[in-house]
C-alpha cells in the first residue's frame, strides 16, 4: 500500500485547480517566444512547449506531466537525502507504446527520456509507482502508470511556486547486428518543454492528520 508520503503527493495535486497550471505555462511560453522573436519563430526552433497534463507521444513512450512537488524526504521512490537536501519529485503518467516491456531506472527508457531543464545530465535518483511505490517498475506493452520520478537537491534550490521546466525526450531505436543484438532506446533528444509550478509539502505532515481525523 502507498504511504502516507505518496498519499501527500497524490493529494497536492487536487488543490491547484488545473487552468492555473495552464494559466502559467501560457504565460512562461508567451514570454520565452517574446525574446526570440514572436511564436512563429519559436516554434521552428527548439522542443514543442506543452502545458502541465498535456501528452508527448512517440513511438517509444506517451508522456504526461502532471505537477511537480518538494518534500522533506522520499524513500518510497528509493530516494536518500543528505543533510541539507530535499526531494524534488515530478508525477508523470506514462504509457510504454513498444512492443517490449521498457525499464525506468537510471540509463534506462522513461530515465533517459524525462530530465530537468537546470540539471541536464542528471537522471532521477528514484522512480517509484505512485499508486503502490513499487520502486524502479517496468512498464509493459499498452498499460498506464503514473511514475514518481524525484531528485535529492540542495534545501535552497527550489521554492514553492517556482516554475519547474522539465524536458521531455525522443529516443531512436537501434537495432543490432553482427556482434551485438536485440533493440535498444538510445540517442535521447529534446522534444518537448513542460513548464509547471512546484507545491511544497513540506514533510508531508498533514496528510497524517488527514488521515488520523478520517479513522475516527
Amino acid at each position: 500500500m502507498p504511504t502516507h508520503r505518496f498519499k501527500w503527493i497524490r493529494a497536492a495535486g487536487d488543490r491547484v485547480p488545473t487552468s492555473w497550471f495552464a494559466g502559467i505555462a501560457t504565460g512562461a511560453f508567451l514570454v520565452a517566444t517574446a525574446a526570440f522573436g514572436g511564436l512563429a519563430t519559436a516554434a521552428a526552433e527548439g522542443p514543442a512547449r506543452l502545458d502541465a497534463g498535456e501528452e508527448h507521444r512517440n513511438d517509444q513512450l506517451a508522456l504526461t506531466v502532471q505537477r511537480a512537488v518538494l518534500i522533506d524526504e522520499l524513500g518510497e521512490a528509493g530516494v536518500t537525502v543528505e543533510p541539507g537536501q530535499r526531494v524534488l519529485a515530478v508525477i508523470v503518467d506514462a504509457e510504454n507504446r513498444w512492443t517490449q516491456p521498457l525499464p525506468t531506472g537510471r540509463g534506462n527508457s522513461v530515465s533517459d527520456s524525462v530530465a530537468l531543464a537546470d540539471r541536464p545530465g542528471h537522471q532521477p535518483d528514484g522512480v517509484a509507482r505512485l499508486d503502490d511505490s513499487t520502486i524502479l517498475p517496468w512498464l509493459q506493452p499498452g498499460v498506464p502508470a503514473t511514475l514518481v520520478l524525484a531528485w535529492a537537491v540542495d534545501r535552497t534550490e527550489y521554492a514553492d511556486g517556482e516554475e519547474l521546466r522539465v524536458v521531455l525526450n525522443d529516443e531512436t531505436l537501434f537495432t543490432g547486428s553482427f556482434v551485438l543484438s536485440g533493440q535498444s532506446w538510445e540517442d535521447p533528444e529534446p522534444a518537448a518543454l513542460v513548464t509547471v509550478p512546484i507545491t511544497d509539502v513540506g514533510a508531508g505532515a498533514d496528510a497524517d492528520a488527514a488521515d488520523a481525523g478520517a479513522e475516527r
